[in-house]
């Protein structure tokens, strides 16, 4: 393969997802030459770049996965693939066990093939019921959903790697993900809030339910810190370049509520949003806030984007797709 000097070659799995095609997006504008594995279970390859080199690959196929670190000299990997669905994962431990396979597969072969920087998507979920809020990445990690866990389990294995086979990483904890990148995903599973207000508004759904309002908040529903999806890309850019191994929240470190959240999509969309409250969910906590001062510190990193922002780009993505 040949590569211009000093250009540097980044592997993104899960490249056709929510996350990894807005990631891939950035890093072409960027310059860097990318590679895409994804297995298509819920990306879209039409949203991956047409500069990008795509490979339609399930991490747990070693075999086939290997094949794409001969083919190219890898400079870095953005691991982003994994089964995600919290619920999901409380009824299917033996699909959600292939967060760990894969993970596993992939540093293997980076170790093998010498590629020494990874940075990992990971996720809230690890610190499980709350001590304190904001969370920082000092507190307790003890997930209370099988999901979290193999992303616990996933940064340890990372961990380990690193100190035997010198693999560097940048571990990027996020708490809720909302917005649009440009590229108009429309979650054809819905099971996050945001996408679930957008097929409320749009009639995918007669009903928007809230589960639980007698949680001990301000307005009894549940509290969740929100980021758009472009300042999250952001973040991995810097963490492509920091020199040392680190483990760092992404979130806003405000607090937004499930009501506030519905009120606030109704001023925006001025529409009118069909409610109903229903018994809350297992595993749900009151609140969960980043604290986000170690992304301040090691990545001069702060989110610009507000909630209205996240609403309005995601409202229009719906928009667009729904006058298709």
């Amino acid at each position: 393969m040949v590569q211009a000097k000093n250009k540097k070659t980044i592997l993104v799995t899960g490249g056709a997802g929510y996350i990894g095609s807005a990631a891939v997006k950035e890093l072409i504008k960027k310059n860097y030459d990318v590679i895409v594995v994804d297995n298509l279970s819920k990306g879209l390859k039409r949203l991956v770049d047409k500069k990008a080199k795509f490979y339609k690959i399930d991490l747990t196929d070693k075999e086939s996965l290997e094949k794409v670190f001969k083919s190219h000299r890898i400079d870095a990997v953005i691991h982003f693939a994994a089964y995600k669905a919290v619920e999901e994962s409380m009824e299917n431990a033996v699909k959600y066990s292939d967060n760990i396979i894969g993970t596993i597969n992939l540093l293997s072969l980076m170790a093998k093939h010498k590629v020494k920087k990874i940075i990992y998507s990971s996720t809230a979920a690890v610190y499980g019921e709350p001590k304190y809020n904001p969370i920082d990445e000092a507190h307790s990690t003890n997930p209370v959903n099988y999901y979290g866990f193999t992303k616990i389990e996933s940064e340890r294995i990372i961990e380990w790697y690193a100190r035997i086979h010198k693999i560097s990483y940048v571990i990027l904890r996020y708490f809720n993900v909302a917005g649009d990148a440009g590229l108009s995903y429309i979650d054809p599973e819905a099971k996050n809030i945001f996408p679930i207000i957008m097929e409320a508004l749009f009639g995918k759904r007669k009903k928007l339910t809230i589960f639980g309002n007698d949680y001990d908040t301000r307005d009894g529903t549940c509290i969740r810190d929100y980021i758009d999806i472009n300042d999250l890309i952001r973040a991995h850019l810097l963490a492509l370049g920091l020199k040392e191994n680190a483990i760092i929240n992404l979130g806003s470190s405000n607090g937004v509520s499930v009501k506030e959240l519905v009120d606030a999509t109704e001023r925006v969309t001025n529409k009118k949003i069909q409610l109903e409250y229903g018994e809350r969910r297992k595993g749900d906590t009151a609140a969960l806030v980043a604290s986000n001062e170690k992304a301040k510190k090691l990545l001069n990193w702060m989110p610009e984007k507000s909630i209205r922002d996240m609403l309005k780009s995601t409202y229009d993505a719906y928009k667009k797709n729904a006058a298709k």
